[in-house]
């Protein structure tokens, strides 16, 4: 999506985030509440592929190098409730914004998968090295097809984005640096 109708459309949201360790109630004012801001689309919470993003994005943050690191906010499919429970396992104190109508997710068109394009053996090597780390997949709590994506913005505009091609597809992190 271009930066510039992303970021008119964002003006134009005014809808009340619902979250969770959040600076401000809407998505402008949070987009505007730190010089650089991440914000993490995930698939449900359920999923094998979500639990692993989240721990690599955590482990990436800790090991931050840069000057101006991003202030990060995950937004979800699920309910604050089911958002609460997965963040004090897998990022305790993390920021997240539960969007179970998807209004946020269909804004920033946020990718769906097809059926037939995820049968691709990256996704199951993928799954493979997520369950030697020890996660694991449970039943779909939102929707299944959501994938996830990733955008960064800079005093409120888009600078980065990222969006996932097929569930396993990871981008490289460093590229926001």
């Amino acid at each position: 999506m271009q930066a510039a109708l992303l970021n008119g459309a964002i003006e134009r949201f005014r809808e009340p985030l619902q979250g969770q360790n959040l600076p401000a109630s809407s998505l402008i004012e949070l987009l505007r509440a730190h010089p650089f801001v991440w914000l993490q689309f995930l698939r449900h919470l359920g999923c094998i592929y979500c639990k692993g993003i989240v721990q690599d994005i955590r482990v990436f943050l800790q090991h931050w190098q840069g000057q101006a690191k991003p202030v990060l906010f995950f937004v979800h499919p699920n309910t604050l409730e089911e958002g609460e429970r997965f963040f004090s396992e897998f990022y305790p104190g993390a920021a997240h914004i539960a969007d179970p109508s998807l209004q946020l997710y269909r804004l920033f068109r946020v990718r769906r998968a097809s059926l037939f394009g995820q049968l691709r053996l990256a996704n199951a090597w993928r799954v493979w090295q997520l369950l030697r780390r020890g996660l694991s997949n449970d039943r779909p709590t939102a929707d299944p097809y959501l994938l996830h994506a990733s955008f960064l913005f800079h005093q409120g505009t888009l600078v980065w984005s990222y969006y996932a091609k097929n569930f396993s597809d990871v981008p490289d992190w460093r590229k926001i640096l």
